[in-house]
């Protein structure tokens, strides 16, 4: 018996994630798994960067290609676990909850906004040194569609 709502490619979406595809810069290598943002200009899409010039969309969840063999990445948006900073000053705290956060890299946020590109917002902390964040590719979107 098939059952479509266990299926990966069903499109009831309960949690209210948004899913979005962008091409991926030439050169670039995304994997399913890892968080990712695009070029606010290009709207090109490659590994969460502490760079400005960037948003974030999410995560990846598949990669596709087409017949020229243009790679996109489809990517969800919505709740993540993500490392946090290793530097004591922009360390992510219980006190932070509610407050945006950035990338420092492809797999850790902080707080430090001085050039870096906007991960989201932080829900919660963990003792492990990790960081509950919602990542959302609609609120206050800089991207021009």
């Amino acid at each position: 018996m098939n059952r479509p709502v266990k299926s990966e490619q069903f499109l009831l979406n309960l949690l209210g994630q948004k899913v979005s595809i962008f091409p991926i810069v030439e050169g670039e290598t995304i994997e399913v798994g890892d968080l990712v943002v695009v070029n606010t200009r290009t709207l090109q899409a490659s590994r969460a960067k502490k760079e400005c010039g960037y948003y974030a969309i999410g995560r990846a969840v598949r990669i596709v290609a087409d017949e020229n063999g243009v790679k996109s990445v489809i990517c969800k948006d919505g709740i993540f676990i993500i490392d946090n900073t290793n530097l004591p000053e922009h360390k992510i705290l219980d006190s932070d909850i509610g407050r945006v956060c950035y990338f420092d890299g492809e797999d850790s946020v902080t707080l430090d906004n001085i050039n870096t590109t906007k991960a989201g917002e932080v829900l919660n902390t963990n003792e492990n040194g990790s960081v509950l964040v919602r990542i959302s590719i609609g609120e206050g979107s800089e991207l021009k569609w």
